[in-house]
């Protein structure tokens, strides 16, 4: 990791592109971003797919001090960002010293957890048609429990399903054109018919799963 120290007494500052940890490497350091941000991602079917983009306040590489394993995923700073190297022993003495640090970081670690399960889960869908649908379902479901109200479409929602922007912007023109859903001036979309789109996205599931069976 090329980083250098900052006048802040443990903090190191990581320019764009800096790579924290790879996946496969063995960890001896968690990281806490002070400023900044880092893009964790992991490797399936030999393509780097995004678990999720860090900012400050957020952390990142514990998994490998709790369970003294490799690294599950690869870590690289995607906006020049301030880190604050933490090791397994000061981990550990932070952890058992503050019940509260403790406790939010296990909260946040079970939300993280969930979240990287689900794009792990959309990810085996090999049509990306199929990962864009599965994505938009669970962001109407996350923001809005009517699910056909207008919802904004996450801005990195190309990178989450390992897309290109162009490919996204013409999934979404075709599900437009077939009357699924509705993208306003401000992109927000709407579900026009839930029965429908989880039907389509029911079809597509079983298409994908026998399309692509061993």
């Amino acid at each position: 990791m090329a980083t250098k120290k900052s006048n802040d007494k443990g903090v190191n500052q990581c320019p764009v592109g800096t790579v924290l940890f790879r996946e496969g490497e063995v960890g001896d350091k968690m990281y806490v971003i002070k400023a900044g941000r880092v893009l964790i991602t992991k490797k399936v079917f030999g393509t780097d797919i995004t678990l999720e983009e860090l900012k400050a306040g957020d952390f990142c590489g514990e998994i490998s001090l709790l369970n003294d394993d490799k690294r599950p995923s690869t870590a690289v700073v995607t906006r020049d960002a301030s880190v604050i190297p933490i090791t397994g022993e000061q981990f550990e003495n932070m952890v058992k010293s503050n019940s509260d640090i403790a406790l939010r970081m296990l909260k946040r670690l079970a939300e993280r957890l969930t979240e990287s399960q689900f794009r792990m889960t959309n990810f085996a869908l090999r049509k990306t048609k199929a990962r864009l649908l599965h994505q938009l379902r669970a962001q109407a479901e996350d923001t809005d429990a009517s699910l056909v109200k207008p919802n904004p479409i996450p801005s990195d929602l190309a990178m989450v399903v390992s897309i290109s922007i162009g490919e996204m912007k013409g999934i979404l023109g075709e599900l437009v054109r077939d009357g699924l859903i509705d993208i306003d001036a401000k992109g927000h979309f709407t579900i026009k018919d839930l029965k429908a789109f989880d039907q389509t996205l029911s079809y597509l599931e079983l298409k994908d799963r026998f399309e692509y069976r061993d």
